[in-house]
């Protein structure tokens, strides 16, 4: 086996996106040069244009294997532009990160060892980064469920879509279509599974994500989510007017019964209790805003929804309140 240094290629490729400037990547991009493998990343990132990194200080961008920008033109959805960042890399593990979220050191490390077994893609552990409001927990742990912390590692039937890696060798064979199915709704790791991929949940491989938390940010990427679902869901299934009309009288239900399975799967298990006392009432109005949604997408159709959710991963700090900003810009200075 090669030492590090007789490598020729790096141990991860990591994968980030930013839709403006190198100021919105930067504490995350602050975070991978403290990986205790930094040296061993090439750190692609997807802009605009090459000037969109002109804001970064030289240092921080030293440290990495190497440093690669990719121009795309104007990016209007970071989930599909990353693909363009994928079919540069080099290296045998692909890592994605969002510009809101920031792992911790042996983030790196845990995903490469986990990549020596048989998974196709392994998930972060997710770590609550702006913790003091419940609408920040709401949306954290109906997005993540439960890969939200504490975890116990082991093998998983599906794995959030975000913050996580690849086999490098899996995401490059969609060639071109890899764009679309990165999109949301998108389905790759419906696919992967489908395809006999293995995921794992990994307990070392911890990051810090930023979450909504103002009651209009809630509302409006909880309703739009429901919306996009059930939009998708009844033009994949075919139905008709009757069904469509049967589900939208049914949506009032649809709080108390997610409700129920939501929260035997996040706290059935004893962990997180103390967290479910304090959330319960949030994560309860959080899917009364997806029901809403659902009732839309089923009567509407899906509308301006993708493009609302899309804007939500352009700058997350627009979606917190003044008072988390400035508690996170302190604890991140």
């Amino acid at each position: 086996m090669s030492t590090l240094s007789e490598r020729t290629v790096p141990l991860l490729s990591v994968v980030v996106v930013t839709p403006l400037r190198f100021a919105n990547i930067r504490r995350t991009i602050r975070h991978l040069r403290a990986q205790t493998i930094a040296a061993q990343i090439e750190l692609v990132v997807v802009a605009p244009d090459d000037a969109a990194l002109s804001d970064a200080a030289a240092h921080e961008l030293e440290g990495f294997w190497s440093v690669l920008t990719v121009p795309t033109g104007p990016i209007a959805d970071v989930e599909r532009a990353s693909a363009a960042g994928i079919h540069r890399t080099t290296a045998p593990v692909v890592g994605l990160i969002e510009d809101h979220a920031f792992p911790e050191p042996e983030w790196a490390a845990a995903m490469v060892d986990a990549h020596t077994g048989p998974w196709v893609a392994v998930a972060s552990t997710i770590v609550n980064a702006n913790p003091d409001r419940m609408l920040s927990w709401c949306n954290l742990l109906v997005a993540y469920g439960p890969s939200v912390e504490p975890v116990t590692e082991g093998a998983r039937d599906a794995i959030p879509g975000h913050n996580l890696s690849f086999k490098r060798e899996a995401l490059v064979a969609y060639g071109e279509s890899l764009r679309d199915r990165l999109g949301r709704e998108g389905g790759l790791l419906a696919d992967l599974r489908a395809n006999g991929g293995q995921f794992l949940l990994s307990a070392r491989a911890r990051v810090h994500h930023i979450n909504p938390s103002t009651v209009a940010a809630t509302a409006e990427v909880r309703v739009n989510a429901g919306r996009l679902y059930a939009a998708r869901r009844a033009t994949s299934g075919e139905w008709g007017v009757a069904r469509r009309a049967l589900y939208i009288a049914l949506g009032p239900l649809i709080p108390f019964v997610r409700f129920t399975r939501v929260t035997r799967e996040l706290f059935g298990d004893g962990r997180r209790q103390e967290l479910a006392r304090r959330v319960r009432p949030a994560v309860f109005a959080g899917l009364v805003f997806d029901a809403v949604g659902q009732m839309l997408g089923y009567a509407f159709g899906e509308g301006r929804s993708r493009h609302v959710l899309t804007h939500f991963e352009l700058d997350r700090m627009l979606h917190i309140t003044a008072h988390e900003r400035a508690h996170f810009e302190e604890a991140h200075a």
